[in-house]
């Protein structure tokens, strides 16, 4: 029985059912006033005048900040379109480079593997590993005679008798 008692006079109890009465009277009360037309038209009115001093500060803030020759909130909406967009783009660049290095791998591993059922074909010279230039590098041997304009394919510049 004593917690019945405790129960019906509990302050947090009491304080919630305040706050659903109060509730459902502000709702009824709103509800009754917004049902009428001359208060809906004040509301109409109220709201168009505060959309037009709404933009007609966001113009002369606009117009205050290119005076000082700062960027405004339309400058940094369009700069981040624009970077939006360059987003976009290096997303699509490195999905092509991605597809590229995979092809790329592809073509490596079959070559590989051409590699191993041939290899002497594939074995490319590179020149000598040195810390002097090519041109300076002393050659190994004598000179490498210039090949002849018949070994190069052409004619020769020697006159014939």
């Amino acid at each position: 029985m004593e917690s019945t008692e405790l129960n019906a006079f509990s302050p947090a109890r009491m304080w919630r059912d305040w706050i659903v009465k109060s509730e459902a009277q502000w709702s009824e009360a709103v509800s009754k006033l917004l049902k009428d037309q001359r208060t809906g038209g004040a509301l109409g009115r109220q709201l168009d005048e505060m959309q037009l001093m709404h933009r007609q500060f966001s113009e002369l803030a606009q117009a205050s900040l290119a005076a000082a020759n700062l960027p405004s909130r339309s400058d940094f909406e369009a700069l981040d379109e624009r970077m939006g967009r360059l987003e976009d783009g290096l997303a699509q660049v490195a999905a092509a480079l991605s597809q590229l290095s995979q092809a790329l791998t592809m073509q490596a591993s079959a070559g590989s593997a051409a590699a191993a059922v041939a290899p002497a074909q594939v074995s490319p010279v590179r020149p000598a590993r040195t810390r002097r230039p090519p041109a300076a590098a002393p050659a190994a041997g004598a000179a490498a005679p210039a090949p002849s304009a018949a070994a190069r394919g052409g004619r020769s510049t020697k006159k014939k008798a």
